[in-house]
């Protein structure tokens, strides 16, 4: 197998058509199809369908399409380590974000970026938890921040905040600016009509809120919809459908307006643990580190100055960056 097959490959796929590839790439068309072919042959599976209207992968060829992508990007970052010094923060950086936490980071981590590593290009995935899982394996996504419920093998967790989760209402009667005051216990909080994410996607908040009822003895109840989409869930609870459990930094909009209600879990009973996760048979680069450690020092900044509302940073212990 050669780099320049895989690329091929992929730009075979990305266009749609050998034809359009091969004027894309500068390489004649039957030079084209013919390493396409010795990839077959070397891989000993079909990577693509055939037709009048053009070429799609099989599903062999979605799989070698993801390892694809990741295995020129690490040679991509190969080439940038090596072409500058050992103390340049230069490169691309993947950053994998699950929805429950894009609204807070991703566009402070933009802007931070942009101010304090302007030779750093970031990239940034929003994806469901269990998505972020599978690019973070092949080696696509670089960095991702998770919670500490979510076990992976290969990888190193380094903690950066304590959040607290918030029930979600309807809103009725006077709009309100401000979270409803006083906590509500969990038990409460489950006792209502709930909807939550479905369990395929349920890493970093319904497998939190399940596992801690079983902790503390508690029954889950039937949930009146199964929702894999913030926006959703939100549109669904504002119609008045149900309530939802997630934290106030999603919300916060739609509270501040006044079309939902939002009210702390007891933070005794529930909370979560963000964290930076990032593979330990990957190296890592100084535009990795560095994005990294601006993203923990960010995540102090938006706390201390209530941008991301329930968050906390006590009770953590520091790990490597």
């Amino acid at each position: 197998m050669e780099i320049r097959q895989i690329k091929y490959f992929l730009a075979v796929v990305d266009s749609g058509s050998v034809s359009r590839a091969a004027r894309r790439l500068f390489v004649a068309q039957s030079a084209l199809s013919k390493q396409i072919s010795d990839l077959e042959i070397d891989l000993d599976v079909k990577l693509l369908h055939r037709s009048r209207s053009g070429v799609f992968p099989t599903e062999s060829g979605k799989v070698f399409y993801e390892y694809g992508q990741a295995i020129l990007k690490q040679i991509g970052d190969a080439r940038e380590a090596v072409h500058f010094s050992s103390e340049a923060i230069v490169g691309n950086v993947v950053m994998g974000v699950p929805q429950s936490v894009s609204a807070a980071l991703a566009l402070p981590l933009i802007n931070a970026v942009q101010a304090h590593l302007p030779n750093v290009s970031l990239h940034i995935n929003e994806e469901l938890t269990g998505n972020l899982l599978e690019q973070l394996w092949q080696g696509r996504v670089d960095l991702s921040v998770f919670t500490s419920n979510i076990q992976l093998q290969g990888f190193s967790f380094s903690p950066i905040a304590q959040e607290d989760f918030y029930l979600v209402k309807p809103a009725k009667g006077p709009k309100s600016t401000t979270c409803e005051e006083g906590d509500v216990s969990l038990q409460e909080a489950l006792s209502g009509q709930l909807m939550l994410s479905g369990l395929q996607h349920s890493h970093c908040i319904r497998s939190i809120i399940e596992e801690t009822a079983v902790r503390l003895d508690m029954q889950m109840p039937s949930l009146f919809a199964e929702i894999n989409s913030v926006h959703i869930l939100k549109i669904a609870v504002e119609a008045g459908q149900g309530n939802t459990i997630m934290p106030l930094a999603l919300v916060q909009q739609e509270v501040t307006q006044g079309r939902l209600k939002a009210k702390r879990i007891d933070p005794t009973q529930i909370s979560r643990t963000l964290g930076i996760c990032t593979s330990n048979n990957i190296p890592a680069t100084n535009a990795k580190r560095a994005v990294a450690q601006l993203i923990a020092r960010l995540v102090g900044e938006l706390s201390a100055s209530g941008k991301w509302p329930s968050l906390r940073m006590s009770n953590l212990k520091d790990g490597a960056l």
